[in-house]
């Protein structure tokens, strides 16, 4: 089973949500574009993936969804 933040029905990733998905190969979509990798840690204004050795900085109002791959 796949979880997938955020709840149907609203427009922001909860950062309670998010903070259970720390250390997990998660595929995210912020405005930019999908990012496909590992959530290394997070805090209320920001997500830091990582996908291979790229760093991804990501505010959290860029951040529409997440879930784990």
């Amino acid at each position: 089973m796949r979880a997938m933040f955020p709840p149907a029905g609203t427009h922001a990733v909860s950062l309670h949500d998010l903070r259970s998905l720390v250390g997990a190969s998660v595929s995210a979509q912020t405005v930019s574009g999908a990012i496909e990798g590992t959530l290394l840690s997070c805090t209320s204004r920001s997500a830091w993936i990582v996908a291979g050795d790229v760093d991804h900085m990501v505010a959290l109002p860029s951040l529409l969804a997440v879930s784990l791959r």
